[in-house]
């Protein structure tokens, strides 16, 4: 290749040199370091892209990755793209392998009308239309330029300095150890820093070009079902910085009761309030309505009440800015809003298998069956104070490790763990999400893994023994499963919509390439390749309940449209206009009654008896006493 290597001066003929040179880099991201091969670009070639990329300014963007600039056309049939320019497919496959297996499943179960109903369920989400709420935009970029903030989930600069490099004559093996391990821990942590950087950047260019317009989303699945937006880069399945700058386009005025779900919206997002009543985050924001306009007029993120937030301070920053604009209205039930009110479900995984088994004691604990104090029920804490009392426990009998943790055992440091564990988080992950919670609070790297270890074990024993029921479904769903994939099946099941469900995980198929440069090994899952017997059995409890919690938000969102209530969703996470609250609050409420209606379990051994006729699955644990139909008197089973 051809390369200028004269940047100034007379003009000479161009040299020729190499652009692109094969070398081998050393891995700093495992415990472990091999080469990995790589082509190095020239440094010429680095100054003219980089020059390239200062003078051009702005990103180009696949049609695909960015919001519609008009509604999606209907998904008519599962091969049929609604994006104008861009091709999407119905169902995200796990590679091009899997491509030709998902499209002859989908042809089947679309020429019988078994899709019918998913299809039209993502026509109606995309017919709702979006827009930027440029105040919380313009305070982000402010914030972003400025360097960004890890407290406010913007992603800051790295401004730490990498330690010299030791002279191996003059320290012991001891000393250059720690200075490896005190390198790959800063270069991951500019890495990661780096990345975040650039991602954050890409959401705000977009929400910049999309500002004073309406977009719209187009949706598709994934093999369980549950839905997503097509566009990666901006929409309300990213987190806090991106959901404050999210609106409905459409606007309705707040009418009697409004302002009150904009209130209490307000309260959820600061946080701290535990599992507080609806009046009790009315009275928390009346009580801070100088804070709450405050924050509206200067948005100061160093000083500010939204910004000490300990949930989703952007998300509370909008709602500050959206209920000072109603209190200063000549007549805030005229007020009209766009900012859409969040109803959530509590612990949602726990509530389907409480309906699944009829479990009375577990849907008491998750709030399918109404409290008896008329008040939203915890169950991260009552997880919680089962923990503790294994610790104190583990004290006593001279655990050093639960002594480390004495009086660092919070509600939040499980909340999370206890809430994936439903979804099929695995002792690792569990231990990881532990562990970062205790490096919060201060504690070392090392202690923090080996507490967080030891946590782990407890938070899983305490959950089994709240949800005994959920328990012994999770080992059914598990050891039927494995059933199959012994067989030499992958799991196959039905959604209640009708959705065929297939479990993508098979043995990787490994190629052997062999290239003038350097030979390579590439592997991936395929259809054809045995199934993998651990991952069907592991994946599918939680993979069904997902499938569960999709058919939920797609029979909700049918009906709400239906209604004319503007809907949205992330997953358990049901979006309305704050004047639509209490009608979608009775929909999700009846829609899930009317999923659960039927013996689901029962129905998903049939079809496992049918698939499979040549084996003996176990008898299905016994219901409990629940009357589904309690769910349309419970206040807090979405809150």
């Amino acid at each position: 290749a051809v390369v200028s290597t004269q940047s100034t001066g007379r003009r000479k003929d161009p040299e020729e040199t190499t652009v692109f040179t094969h070398t081998y880099l050393i891995s700093e991201h495992t415990s472990h370091t091999y080469p990995i091969g790589a082509y190095v670009a020239h440094e010429r070639v680095k100054e003219l892209i980089d020059r390239n990329m200062q003078t051009r300014g702005f990103f180009y963007f696949e049609t695909a990755e960015v919001p519609m600039l008009c509604p999606p056309k209907p998904w008519c049939y599962h091969s049929l793209t609604p994006m104008l320019l861009s091709g999407v497919h119905f169902i995200r496959y796990a590679g091009a392998e899997w491509k030709k297996y998902f499209s002859d499943v989908l042809h089947e179960a679309d020429r019988k009308g078994y899709i019918d109903v998913m299809k039209y369920g993502l026509d109606v989400l995309g017919t709702l239309p979006w827009k930027v709420n440029s105040k919380v935009l313009e305070k982000q970029v402010d914030l972003y330029n400025a360097g960004g903030s890890d407290k406010l989930s913007i992603a800051s600069s790295f401004d730490k300095t990498f330690p010299e490099v030791p002279d191996k004559e003059f320290c012991d093996e001891e000393q250059f150890k720690e200075y490896q391990k005190t390198y790959k821990s800063l270069k991951k942590e500019q890495n990661e820093k780096y990345s975040l950087r650039c991602t954050q950047l890409y959401t705000l260019s977009l929400a910049n070009s999309l500002l004073d317009k309406s977009f719209w989303q187009c949706y598709n699945l994934d093999f369980r079902g549950r839905v997503y937006p097509v566009a990666p880069h901006f929409s309300q399945m990213l987190g806090d910085p991106a959901r404050g700058m999210l609106m409905f386009a459409g606007g309705e005025p707040l009418g009697e009761t409004g302002l009150r779900w904009l209130k209490i919206h307000c309260a959820t997002k600061f946080g701290g309030l535990g599992k507080a009543t609806f009046e009790e985050k009315e009275q928390f924001t009346d009580d801070n309505i100088d804070n709450i306009l405050r924050s509206a007029d200067e948005m100061c993120a160093e000083r500010g009440w939204w910004a000490q937030s300990t949930e989703d301070p952007w998300q509370c920053l909008a709602a500050c800015i959206e209920i000072a604009a109603a209190l200063r209205s000549s007549d805030p039930t005229q007020y009209i809003t766009h900012l859409p009110v969040q109803m959530d479900g509590s612990c949602n995984g726990l509530q389907h298998y409480a309906a699944l088994g009829r479990d009375l004691e577990g849907g008491i604990k998750v709030s399918v069956v109404p409290s008896q104090s008329n008040r939203p029920e915890d169950v991260y804490a009552a997880v919680m104070q089962i923990v503790v009392g294994y610790q104190e426990a583990d004290l006593k009998a001279g655990n050093s490790t639960a002594r480390k943790l004495s009086g660092l055992i919070e509600r939040k440091t499980l909340k999370q763990t206890v809430m994936t564990q439903v979804y099929g988080v695995t002792h690792y992950g569990a231990k990881e999400q532990i562990k970062g919670r205790l490096q919060d609070k201060g504690m070392s790297s090392e202690d923090a893994a080996e507490c967080a270890k030891y946590l782990a074990t407890l938070t899983f024993r305490a959950v089994g023994q709240l949800f005994t029921q959920a328990q012994q479904i999770q080992d059914w769903l598990n050891k039927s499963a494995y059933l199959i994939a012994e067989g030499g099946k992958p799991v196959k099941w039905s959604t209640p919509l009708g959705l065929p469900c297939v479990q993508p995980y098979t043995r990787d198929k490994r190629y052997h390439v062999a290239t003038p440069i350097q030979d390579i090994n590439v592997k991936f899952p395929a259809p054809e390749m045995p199934v993998n017997k651990r991952k069907q059995s592991s994946a599918f409890p939680p993979n069904f309940v997902h499938s569960q919690d999709s058919t939920h938000m797609l029979m909700t969102a049918i009906e709400c449209y239906h209604a004319g209530i503007p809907f949205a969703a992330v997953h358990d996470s049901f979006w309305t206009l704050p004047n639509h609250v209490a009608e979608m609050n009775k929909i999700l409420r009846q829609q899930f009654i009317l999923m659960y209606s039927v013996d689901v379990l029962k129905q998903l051994k049939q079809s496992f008896e049918a698939c499979n006729p040549e084996l003996q699955f176990a008898d299905l644990p016994d219901s409990g006493k629940l009357d589904i139909n309690c769910v349309s008197d419970s206040p807090y089973f979405f809150a």
